[in-house]
């Protein structure tokens, strides 16, 4: 239709020319001349005849004349349609030119043609050719007006085509067609898509044989701004080169995606793009290299789905496509926004292209430029100089395979690979990565403030320095879900607080780790300095968090450490803990070293409290020594157990206090809770070194062998030590000097002790139950630690001794002076003095002292002296009756007594030996022989008075004397003088010669008296009137007369049988031996 067009203009000229002539000419110039109804009439008649096929109308024709004289033809409302067909062609205005050469030689040659308000259609199909139609009505495949085809891999076609139109002759004095006022529509198959081009401006220009082609037009796309297109194209007349160029501003970034293969990864962008393309045809017709330059302004990366755009503020880019090798080469890409800034260059190679379309795009990019700051998700920039990129891009479904990505800066790389892609929930992003070192800063730059908030807030103020290598990181986020990210490293030379108020852990070597939500960093070396105590090792502790998406997150330290025990305990003195500050314990507790194991669970929260502090710690401890967890004893330990759990801090081993060998178990409560306060249970050696460590005062040899006792220590904040102590002696024997006991080594009691350490301690109570032994009381010691006094509620000794007793100290190796002021004693049976060594003060004030089965001392009180034995003095009341005074002093192993009293009589009577005595003085003498409780005794008594004593009244009416009758019934017989000689058992009275002697009577008696049936068996003589019988007494036994009477005592001692031998008066003194028998023998059992 171009060319019915411009045949249609030329006919009009010609036509035109002839009819009006020179004359019309002069009439018009510089002025439009209209041709008359009639004349338009015949014109369209003469068109319509011309122009075979085609109908020609229009509205109007005239002629001006412009200043060179050169006739110009202008129609309006020119429409030229083909018959059968509905496209037409519709200009609103159309003017020719014609050249003057040629028309002076007669033949009409339009020089230049001017349209407006021209339409045209332009369609794409899938394969890339383009057909073009002028004119209205259908579409341009369909028009039947040209239709022209051009590839669109093939611009020569293009070139084909105009020189063809212009090589016509009607037309080859034609140098310009200028169109303006055009309206475009393009019809896109490959994109499914259309565009209206409006008030566009189009000029053809041949000079000589060069072409150009050129236009600009207005788009219209219904968005938010205006896009401008420029187009050019050059070519020579028979050469099939040509050059096309094409600028544009502010076209949509969508919209230039679907016209090259080269800019189909425009498609995902969303803003306007300015620029220009150039490409070239060879004379062979093949396409070349396309130059892009492109301006893109803010906008969003916005694939198809439902992920969320991605803004930025600009992009450019600078590349050249090679269609044949489908390689795009980037010259220059940049781009800018709050996410990314980066300048990049490279190359990418187009496979699968089909209709216009790349399946994916493959190349390797390098960046002289990258800085990174994902919106406020990192606080500063990350910048590398040095980046380069292995990827892959797909965009249906959009998909960027980055295969490898190196980013350096200096010394430092960062690899990484992974692919991002979009679909219907979003964008999902998977990533894995490596690098060889980075700062602890460095890391927090690159660490999004969205992923492991509270951890990366913990490393942000906790740790201070530090280097990481081996660095590998590993990332899955799938939008509208939480971010799952693995992030492992080794770190050394770091600087961090494991727990706020503690110092700072330093030199830090190790491995960290964070995979799905739990972050874990170990640490294989490191130290903490205590403020006192030095170095805490800290290799092997770990530090976690196990989740880190919970609010406040859970943090967990599993403690590995080594160090002093000042040091370790420093530390638990610090905020926020203050364990021993609390408990009013110092630091300074022990020396040694302590291995911890423990966990210690809280909140990373800000404002934690004690409370909130779940601590759980194993210790082993080496080398203690300690003089403040024993008040003023030191304690040592080669190895000691500790654990620390709720609040309560144990210890348990084996250890000594001083050289005494102890083991048990320590505890304390700690925290809130704690009072100061602390408790020991366990053992301790029972053996001389006990004796000598705790300087308890007893004398040397008290306690042989070696045993162990329970002890319970109660620490009380403020308080002296309580403590409590049994043993069943196993493997101890006992020995107390001053009550002659022992017990043996295979022996078994029960001792307790209860009391407080201080200074001097003190023994509240302390209980002894033993075979033989059984005493309860409590004991004060002296400031120097010896013994001040124990006093004993009861004690029980062999059967023999039951009574209180106190013992006073008198000095470091010497025996304690013992105090006894009440109770009974037993001599029967009492083992006292004897043997050598070292004795102490007794005082004696008993209830009872039993001598014998039938004679004991009551209200007894004395003072004795135990060195060498029993020695003292004593008063007593026989049988509570008499009063006595005696003497007591060590003979054979035991103790003899000599006894005196001015109550001779009383004391008779009171033993039961003579119950009718009365008066006189007695001096009594007892030797212990043989087995306990037998004596050999010596009596004299004198003025001693006998009142109605039955077996001598019974005597003297057997020998009828009644004048001593009735002087015994009446006032008595007076003794002057009575002696003798016994043996005394706890069955029996044995005496062996015995005298008494007064004025009138004397009498001589020997045999047996046994105590317990109250039997005699006595025989004798009775001299009367001693005064003068007594001459003879010198051939006779003591208290026998010249002359006197044999009689025997039988039976009980209240109503004894007298037997009397009357003849024996008649015998002397010396031959009175044949009528009795020989006096007992000591030992001569028991009369039965």
């Amino acid at each position: 239709m171009l060319r019915a067009l411009v045949l249609t203009v030329g006919a009009l000229l010609a036509f035109t020319l002839m009819t009006l002539g020179l004359t019309v000419m002069m009439m018009a110039h510089e002025r439009p001349l209209y041709a008359p109804a009639w004349l338009k009439q015949k014109i369209e008649a003469r068109l319509d005849e011309t122009l075979h096929g085609l109908a020609v109308d229009f509205d109007d024709i005239g002629l001006v004349v412009d200043e060179a004289w050169r006739p110009r033809v202008q129609l309006s409302g020119l429409e030229v349609q083909r018959a059968g067909s509905d496209a037409r062609l519709a200009l609103s205005t159309i003017e020719g030119t014609l050249a003057v050469g040629p028309l002076l030689r007669g033949k009409v040659r339009p020089d230049t043609l001017y349209l407006s308000g021209a339409q045209m259609r332009l369609y794409r199909d899938a394969e890339g050719g383009f057909d073009l139609a002028l004119g209205e009505g259908g579409a341009a495949r369909n028009a039947g007006t040209l239709p022209r085809r051009v590839s669109g891999n093939d611009l020569g076609t293009l070139s084909d085509e105009i020189e063809a139109l212009l090589d016509l002759p009607d037309l080859r004095e034609l140098t310009r067609i200028e169109a303006t006022a055009l309206t475009l529509r393009y019809e896109d198959a490959r994109s499914d898509r259309a565009w209206t081009v409006d008030g566009g401006r189009a000029v053809l220009e041949r000079r000589g044989n060069d072409l150009q082609l050129r236009g600009d037009f207005a788009l219209l796309g219904g968005r938010a701004w205006a896009s401008t297109l420029s187009v050019s194209y050059a070519s020579r007349i028979g050469d099939k080169a040509a050059s096309f160029a094409m600028s544009f501003e502010d076209m949509a970034a969508e919209d230039l995606s679907t016209q090259s293969a080269a800019l189909a990864w425009l498609e995902v962008i969303d803003a306007p793009a300015s620029g220009a393309l150039r490409a070239t045809v060879d004379s062979g017709g093949r396409l070349g290299p396309l130059n892009a330059t492109l301006q893109i302004g803010e906008g969003v990366l916005r694939p198809d789905g439902g992920s969320t755009p991605i803004p930025f503020r600009s992009a450019q880019s600078y590349f050249t496509y090679d269609p044949v090798a489908q390689a795009l080469t980037l010259n220059e890409f940049r781009v800018d926004s709050d996410y990314l800034s980066a300048r990049a260059e490279g190359a990418l190679h187009l496979y699968g292209t089909a209709r216009g379309r790349p399946r994916e795009m493959v190349g390797q990019l390098r960046m002289t430029e990258f800085s990174a700051q994902p919106g406020d998700m990192i606080p500063d920039p990350v910048a590398f100089s040095d980046v380069r990129a292995d990827l892959r891009l797909r965009l249906d479904p959009f998909a960027l395979t980055i295969g490898q990505i190196s980013l350096s800066n200096g010394s430092e790389e960062l690899s990484l690979n992974g692919e991002v892609t979009a679909g219907p929930k979003g964008w999902d992003v998977s990533a894995e990565g490596a690098m060889t070192r980075l700062s602890t800063a460095e890391l927090l730059q690159l660490w999004p403030r969205t992923l492991a908030v509270k951890t990366r807030e913990w490393m942000e103020k906790y740790v201070a320095q530090g280097a990481l290598e081996n660095i590998q990181l590993g990332l899955r986020l799938t939008e509208g879900t939480r971010p799952d990210l693995y992030l492992g490293f080794e770190f050394s030379e770091a600087e961090m607080v494991l727990v706020k108020g503690l110092p700072p852990a330093k030199e830090m070597r190790g491995h960290a780790s964070l995979f799905r939500n739990r972050f874990v960093a170990a640490a294989e070396g490191g130290h903490v300095t205590a403020p006192q105590g030095g170095r805490v090792d800290l290799a092997g502790t770990v530090f976690i968090v196990p989740d880190t998406t919970i609010k406040p997150a859970p943090a967990e330290v599993e403690l590995r450490t080594d160090g002093t025990i000042t040091a370790t305990l420093s530390l638990l003195d610090q905020e926020p803990f203050r364990f021993l500050a609390k408990a009013g314990r110092p630091v300074t507790l022990a020396d040694g070293r302590v291995r911890l194991d423990g966990r210690m669970a809280f909140p990373l929260k800000k404002g934690r409290t004690p409370d909130e502090y779940d601590v759980v710690v194993d210790g082993t401890i080496t080398d203690l020594r300690s003089d403040v967890l024993v008040p003023g004893r030191r304690l040592s330990a080669q190895q000691v157990e500790m654990r620390l759990a709720d609040n309560l801090l144990s210890f348990e081993g084996g250890a000594q206090i001083g050289a005494v060998p102890v083991g048990g178990r320590f505890e304390t409560q700690l925290g809130p809770k704690g009072d100061g306060s602390a408790r020991i249970d366990g053992w301790v050696e029972l053996s001389e070194r006990f004796i000598d460590e705790f300087r308890i005062g007893v004398p040397p040899g008290s306690l042989q062998g070696q045993g162990r006792a329970r002890i319970a220590l109660d620490l009380q904040k403020g308080q002296a030590p309580g403590f409590r102590l049994s043993t069943d002696f196993a493997g101890v024997g006992l020995r107390i000097a001053a009550l002659d006991w022992s017990l043996p080594r295979a022996a078994r009691g029960q001792l307790t002790v209860e009391g407080a350490f201080g200074k001097p301690a003190r023994i509240d109570r302390l209980a002894i139950d033993a075979p033989g032994l059984t005493a309860a009381g409590s004991l004060t010691l002296s400031d120097s630690g010896g013994m001040a006094e124990a006093r004993f509620d009861r004690v029980q000794v062999g059967g023999w001794f039951d009574g209180p007793v106190t013992l006073t100290g008198r000095g470091k190796g010497r025996s304690p002076a013992v105090a006894v002021t009440g109770g009974t004693v037993d001599m029967r049976r009492a083992k006292l003095g004897g043997g050598g060594g070292q004795g102490g003060p007794v005082t004696l004030a008993l209830d009872r002292l039993q001598i014998s089965d039938t004679i004991a001392l009551e209200g007894f009180r004395g003072r004795f002296d135990t060195g060498g034995g029993m020695n003292g003095t004593f008063t007593a009341n026989v049988n509570g009756r008499a009063a006595i005074s005696g003497t007591v002093v060590p003979r054979n192993g035991r103790s003899a007594l000599r006894v005196t009293s001015a109550d001779a009589g009383g004391v008779l009577a009171a033993t039961g030996l003579l119950k009718q005595a009365r008066e006189g003085a007695l001096d009594l003498t007892l030797l212990p022989v043989g087995p306990a409780g037998i004596y050999d005794g010596t009596l004299r008594v004198s003025g001693l008075r006998i009142h109605e004593a039955p077996a001598m009244a019974a005597l003297l009416n057997a020998i009828s004397v009644v004048g001593l009758v009735e002087q015994l019934a009446g006032r008595g017989i007076v003794f002057n003088d009575v002696d003798a000689k016994f043996r005394l058992t706890p069955q029996q009275v044995i005496v062996t010669q015995s005298s008494a002697v007064g004025a009138s009577l004397g009498i001589s008696m020997d045999g047996v008296y046994d105590v317990r049936r109250k039997l005699m068996d006595m025989q004798g003589v009775v001299s009367p009137v001693y005064m003068l019988n007594g001459i003879g007494s010198l051939l006779t036994r003591k208290g026998e007369g010249l002359f006197g009477f044999n009689y025997t005592l039988r039976g009980p001692s209240a109503a004894p049988q007298v037997s009397v031998n009357p003849l024996s008066l008649l015998t002397p003194g010396m031959f009175r031996e044949i009528f009795r028998r020989p006096p007992p023998r000591i030992s001569q059992a028991p009369t039965q």
